[in-house]
């Protein structure tokens, strides 16, 4: 069974299906990778330091970096344009959790546990359906590979950077402690002496 992206390609079902499991649990791991590594940076890197928006991006964003690497490597031949359809699919998503987040605790004043779950389970659907969309309209839009993947790699590097230097705006702070970036320190250099990976 297909989701047909034209006459002649398309997106596996069995695939769709499968990154939106992997990605769920992956995100849900990624959320406590960091206090179960003890404040490793490697761990940092890839998972939530705090309880900032811009942290739990990092729980849709590389679950789906890894899933996407792995697609590519088994269909992009037969489907040229998919990397460029999931880049696009990704980026809304993310906006998806940053408008979501501001717009529910805008109205009522504060945020629940399971609007947030609600946020990033619909963020995760989004990336993957439509990717399928995307795809299936993909001779309106120019199949651009090389851009889609330098999106991908800047956007990896925002990730890692703002990690340890992150900018003092509410995108960046943890609402429950104030703090930005890492518990107590916020700079890479004080973790220039610890080890980077367990």
């Amino acid at each position: 069974m297909y989701y047909y992206a034209s006459r002649s390609m398309a997106i596996p079902v069995f695939f769709t299906i499968l990154g939106i499991i992997f990605t769920t649990s992956a995100g849900f791991l990624l959320h406590f990778l960091f206090q179960w590594s003890t404040g490793v940076p490697a761990a940092a890197l890839f998972s939530a330091v705090n309880e900032s928006i811009w942290e739990h991006l990092k729980l849709l964003y590389f679950p789906v970096l890894l899933y996407t690497i792995l697609e590519v490597s088994v269909y992009t031949k037969k489907i040229p344009g998919f990397l460029y359809a999931r880049t696009l699919a990704l980026l809304t998503a993310l906006l998806f959790i940053i408008a979501g987040f501001y717009t529910y605790t805008g109205v009522v004043g504060k945020h629940y546990l399971w609007a947030d779950l609600a946020l990033f389970f619909f963020s995760v659907l989004i990336t993957f359906i439509l990717t399928v969309y995307i795809q299936k309209w993909r001779r309106r839009l120019p199949a651009r590979t090389m851009a889609a993947a330098l999106i991908l790699f800047s956007a990896t590097a925002l990730f890692f950077i703002f990690t340890f230097y992150p900018p003092h705006i509410g995108l960046f702070m943890d609402p429950a402690s104030g703090i930005y970036g890492m518990p107590e320190q916020t700079r890479l250099e004080s973790y220039l002496g610890k080890k980077l990976f367990l």
